[in-house]
């Protein structure tokens, strides 16, 4: 299976005539994905690249039936974007984009679990479950099908050790930007929880980074008797103290924001850590040796 995100979904894409939107329709058709609808305020009736296009997301998802909804617009309009897509019962969206507010991220992620849907993002990649459907802008020949879920802070980071691993074998059932902001639509913590309740999900690897308390909630989870296999990849080892790195919230504000503090807790926990992406792959398939697997050829 996979989470969130699975086969048959029906896309609807905010900014569609923009040059991440026309992109999207070509590379989500590519990667399996059904990309229905288009909205832009005062285009409704247009079209591109034979996708209609609608004047709001309440008429694009009555017309077309979309349940996903991939947004594509500035940072001071994503806010309005978000909850209309919200409102028009999209019960799952990915808004990728950065310098967001906090306030306004706070408020996407209130609106989403008040009305049962899900926000991945900001500051994310999207989300792809590979052979299925994809939610973002990721390289899809990065991921292969399997039976890891994995989640990230980082969008680079995710496909460069999703295309480690599906080299060595190591298949995907899901893989999830969570984002590098301090507000999250998806949690860590939320993530891991929903790999859990997956039946065909056998492991977990978790990419992490400085700053933030994300790392803690997966070793919490790690700790829980009946946890599946957790890898883990923290960056940060040699950034500074006080002075933020790329992302928001990679921010080393006392100790307990380190890497090393993180990797301690992890350890811990019973959680597999490489040191490098290199070591990602082979920590990976000790995982899943762990919930008797191995990697496919």
């Amino acid at each position: 299976m996979s989470i969130l995100l699975r086969a048959g979904a029906r896309v609807v894409i905010f900014g569609i005539t923009g040059r991440f939107g026309t992109f999207s329709i070509r590379d989500l058709r590519a990667s399996g994905t059904e990309v229905v609808a288009g909205v832009v305020p005062g285009r409704g009736g247009t079209e591109v690249e034979g996708v209609p296009i609608f004047g709001s997301a309440e008429q694009a998802v009555c017309d077309t039936g979309a349940d996903c909804a991939l947004i594509y617009v500035p940072a001071p309009l994503a806010l309005d974007a978000v909850l209309e897509a919200i409102d028009a019962d999209c019960q799952l969206v990915a808004y990728p984009g950065d310098g967001l507010p906090v306030a306004d991220a706070m408020e996407m992620r209130a609106a989403a679990r008040a009305r049962g849907a899900w926000l991945v993002g900001p500051n994310s990649p999207g989300l792809i479950s590979p052979g299925k459907a994809k939610l973002g802008f990721m390289p899809s020949f990065c991921f292969r099908p399997g039976p890891v879920g994995l989640i990230s802070r980082s969008g680079s980071l995710s496909y460069e050790a999703s295309y480690r691993l599906s080299c060595a074998g190591v298949g995907q059932s899901t893989v999830i930007g969570i984002g590098g902001d301090p507000v999250k639509g998806v949690t860590a913590a939320e993530a891991v929880t929903m790999f859990h309740e997956d039946p065909e999900t056998a492991a977990i690897v978790y990419l992490g980074e400085i700053g933030g308390t994300d790392e803690y909630a997966v070793a919490d989870y790690a700790r829980r008797l009946d946890a599946k296999p957790v890898t883990a990849l923290l960056v940060g080892r040699t950034a500074p103290p006080g002075k933020k790195m790329g992302h928001a919230a990679a921010l080393v504000g006392g100790y307990a924001d380190s890497w090393a503090a993180k990797v301690e807790a992890l350890a811990a926990a019973g959680v597999n850590v490489a040191r490098s992406l290199d070591q990602l792959p082979i920590a990976a398939a000790e995982s899943l040796a762990r919930a008797g697997l191995a990697p496919a050829a």
